[in-house]
């Protein structure tokens, strides 16, 4: 699976939340909000897309990376999601043009629009990389939990 494992992938059950980080980074300095519901986050350049928060991901990803059921997301027209068996990569995001393919991490990429914001993602090996994700839940790691400087809130 490579660097792939040094991925800093969390899935809650609690708003169905999907985090996938670049490295040990958990913070951003710059933050877009994309549809839907997805919200991508930029390092201290502002440039370089570092992490990803996707709503609704398992309810949308699942059957399509276990039995390649892309039902669920034909009930989104504005979200991409393309996955290849095959080659076991998943694209996500949405249908917005993109411009040019950033690597953020080994084996995974964001695609940007002219101006460099993230509408895109491409992950290498998806199922073996999620499929344990989702089958078993951080459900402690809530959003709430986090804020966006990657500092732990007190509870």
């Amino acid at each position: 699976m490579g660097n792939l494992d040094k991925l800093n992938i969390d899935y809650s059950t609690l708003g169905d939340l999907l985090s996938i980080w670049a490295g040990k980074s958990k913070g951003g300095a710059r933050v877009v909000t994309m549809k839907p519901d997805c919200t991508s986050f930029y390092g201290e350049d502002g440039q370089k897309c570092v992490g990803i928060y996707w709503f609704d991901a398992g309810r949308i990803l699942l059957p399509v990376l276990e039995l390649d059921d892309m039902t669920e997301v034909s009930k989104y027209p504005e979200l991409l999601v393309e996955y290849c068996r095959e080659s076991d990569n998943l694209t996500f995001g949405n249908r917005d043009e993109s411009a040019n393919c950033v690597e953020m991490w080994p084996g995974l990429s964001a695609h940007t629009n002219e101006s460099g914001v993230a509408n895109r993602f491409t992950l290498e090996n998806a199922s073996a990389t999620l499929l344990p994700h989702f089958r078993n839940p951080i459900d402690k790691n809530d959003i709430a939990g986090v804020n966006t400087s990657g500092e732990e809130l007190a509870n």
